[in-house]
């Protein structure tokens, strides 16, 4: 949104004005988590990394006149960015060159938090003054509650959030040219002319189409190339069932669509022929068009004026409506959802998975008349035109979100639990005898080994855009006439078997002696805070599929400890890592303290993107760390906000304020090894770092024929 008080801001001009942002008390605190952050900084490193102008988006003020000689803005809109922008300045700002220097000396903008005054304002201050923050006090040690405890509470949204900023900057490949962030990424300031109702402002900017979208331009283009009523509203329903990315389509279509879309069960492959899709109208027409088309302008003004036509829940009258069995949290929005289907819809492996893109690819693959796209694929939807490829499009996006409502994991609809206890399910929508409801996809054996690599990636690929994996498994789908389960882990594991390959640098190191493979993976592991996460979460998912298959319950042809590694039995480190674990376990059940016990089976993947030490690089109490401190042996993930309040803690002491079964595998083994031997120092980092190169090297050795 642009108004006549909008002024463009490079980042050194928004940070070096001397003006004061105040967030006001009405407006929440600071929320944004590790994907909004990585999705930010991601956006921000491609762009100045192929030196290109990036515009945020806008910052919505108010003038509040001015303090102390200060121009002072109240934030209306934006706040998010603005504080991530801060944290991230902070982090840049207290390097040891010269720019971040003089960055800091140039820096005069405050920010403040009127609903966080006292708790907020220091820890700002002291980013902006110096850097690192203090670690809040660890709550669980407390006595009592206190207002100091509050205060700390509060601030670790914050602290989080610069932990978020500083680990990833810590990877060499997200640098940011602290130059090129001042002087390439820009903000719109846009000032509200005084006397601005704001709560009115609130409800007006609230209001769909106010604020234009990128899908809502993609849709209104799709249907002003369609020359028939018929075309233009099956379009449009198409694009308002598969945009709701929280909701089953079939609980969004109405009756009608139901059964001529998916089915007489609601639950078949939608067809890509354009004449099982379309709707005819109460006059006849069925999609036979006079040759004209409405202008694009009329188009969008009509797509922007109401809100998406939601279905009336026609459903058989013994079926009852729970509208919370029928949700679930996407793990991906519909811009960022709609690359995965240009990607497919264009055959073309170059298209990028950055909804920024989203216009230019659009225009580039659906708009304009391609070359790529065969004459007997657009024959089907009706021919190789602007209105062809725009049918086409719309099959091909039903399609998409059909696979992916049936074949990729969802989140519960569970409002009350923090990101990081998150419940990963694989449902998709079936008639059972009479009723629709939400059912298991695939069989037992398959569906929980499914659920649990899939979500092995979600909590790897974090950001909202390019999620590779997300994109393999989507292009694997589309190209299936029947899924089969077994066929879909395979193919999951040979793409996992890949990435793992890669991140620990042995792709062309296949046929090399152990002994050069494994040094080459210790210097991919040995990194510290910058070790890949896709590491950590592999070998979580590999001790999970080892642990799981090793036990004596009935397992399905193909499921084994053998089949992680693709061999016809199991390396001898699957036997030494099963028997270790049987040997902790057996310690930590005679332990009198419940959250020491060891558990792979309560083991789900969450989100924890924070490289943890067992044994500090800081001691709480002095001293100093072990030499190998940042050996993989000493190393594991913990949600941000776990290891905020106890990173500085001793081995020993951390396992007592953990509930230990609830972590990482990796983690539960470093305990058990702990308690085994009373200890964690050098040797225990070191034995655990050989038994992990050990797995890996053999991990990485695998083909996965099921």
């Amino acid at each position: 949104m642009m108004t006549d008080n909008s002024t463009v801001l490079n980042i050194a001009e928004l940070f070096g004005e001397g003006c004061v942002y105040r967030v006001p008390i009405y407006q929440r605190a600071y929320a944004w988590g590790n994907d909004e952050i990585k999705t930010l900084l991601d956006d921000i490193r491609r762009a100045i990394d192929g030196d290109t102008q990036y515009y945020l988006g806008s910052l919505v003020v108010a003038g509040r006149g001015s303090e102390q000689n200060e121009t002072v803005y109240e934030v209306i809109d934006g706040q998010q960015r603005l504080t991530t922008l801060y944290l991230l300045l902070a982090v840049l700002c207290h390097g040891d060159d010269d720019k971040a220097a003089d960055t800091l000396a140039a820096w005069s903008m405050r920010l403040e938090y009127e609903c966080r005054a006292e708790s907020y304002g220091a820890l700002l201050e002291q980013l902006h003054a110096g850097g690192k923050p203090d670690h809040p006090k660890d709550i669980g040690a407390q006595d009592g509650p206190s207002d100091q405890e509050e205060i700390e509470m509060m601030r670790r949204p914050l602290i989080g959030g610069y932990q978020v900023i500083r680990q990833y900057l810590e990877e060499p490949k997200h640098r940011i040219d602290l130059e090129k962030l001042r002087t390439n990424v820009s903000i719109v300031r846009d000032e509200l002319p005084s006397g601005t109702n704001l709560n009115r402002y609130f409800e007006i900017m609230n209001t769909r189409g106010v604020q234009l979208r990128p899908q809502d331009i993609v849709k209104a283009r799709l249907m002003s190339v369609v020359s028939s009523p018929a075309a233009r509203e099956t379009i449009g329903r198409i694009w308002d069932v598969c945009s709701d990315m929280d909701h089953y389509m079939q609980c969004l279509a109405t009756p009608d669509e139901r059964t001529r879309w998916f089915g007489e069960d609601w639950s078949s492959l939608p067809s890509l022929e354009w004449s099982r899709l379309v709707r005819a109208t109460a006059s006849g027409d069925d999609d036979s068009g006079d040759g004209s088309v409405r202008p694009f302008d009329e188009v969008l003004n009509d797509a922007l004026s109401k809100e998406p036509l939601q279905a009336e829940r026609q459903t058989p009258s013994s079926v009852p409506s729970d509208d919370e069995a029928e949700r679930y949290h996407s793990i991906i929005s519909f811009p960022a959802f709609l690359m995965h289907v240009l990607r497919i819809y264009g055959g073309d492996e170059h298209v990028p998975l950055d909804d920024t893109a989203l216009l230019s690819v659009f225009d580039d693959k659906v708009v304009k008349i391609s070359d790529e796209v065969s004459e007997s694929s657009a024959a089907s939807v009706g021919g190789a035109s602007a209105e062809g490829h725009a049918k086409r499009f719309a099959a091909t996006l039903l399609r998409c979100r059909f696979l992916f409502d049936n074949y990729i994991i969802k989140t519960h609809i569970d409002s009350a639990a923090p990101s990081d206890a998150t419940e990963w399910m694989l449902p998709r929508y079936h008639r059972d005898k009479q009723s629709y409801r939400p059912g298991n996809t695939f069989s037992e054996a398959y569906r929980q080994e499914l659920i649990m690599i899939q979500s092995m990636f979600q909590v790897t690929e974090t950001g909202n855009n390019y999620k590779s994996a997300l994109c393999r498994m989507l292009e694997w789908l589309w190209g299936q006439e029947t899924v089969d389960g077994c066929a879909f882990l395979q193919h999951i594991r040979e793409y996992a078997h890949e990435r793992l390959e890669g991140a620990l640098g042995l792709k062309s190191l296949k046929d090399a002696p152990p002994e050069e493979r494994q040094s080459c993976i210790r210097e991919a592991v040995n990194r510290g805070a910058g070790t890949e996460h896709l590491i950590f979460n592999y070998l979580d998912y590999a001790l999970w599929a080892l642990l799981t298959y090793a036990d004596d319950s009935p397992k399905e042809e193909g499921l084994d400890v053998a089949s992680i590694f693709g061999a016809d039995e199991p390396p001898m480190i699957a036997s030494d890592v099963h028997a270790r674990w049987r040997e902790y376990t057996t310690r930590t059940v005679q332990s009198d303290e419940s959250t020491q016990a060891l558990d792979y089976g309560q083991f789900r993947f969450r989100y924890r993107n924070s490289v943890e030490h067992f044994s500090p690089q800081h001691p709480l109490g002095g001293g100093s760390a072990p030499a190998n401190v940042d050996d993989f042996g000493n190393l594991c993930l913990l949600t941000v906000r776990e290891n905020s309040r106890r990173n500085n803690l001793g081995a020993m002491e951390k396992i007592r304020h953990f509930n230990v079964g609830q972590q990482s595998l990796k983690f539960q083994c470093m305990v058990g090894q702990a308690l085994k031997e009373q200890a964690w120092g050098e040797s225990q980092i070191e034995g655990q770092t050989k038994l992990w190169v050990r797995l890996l090297d053999a991990l990485s050795s695998a083909s996965h024929d099921l």
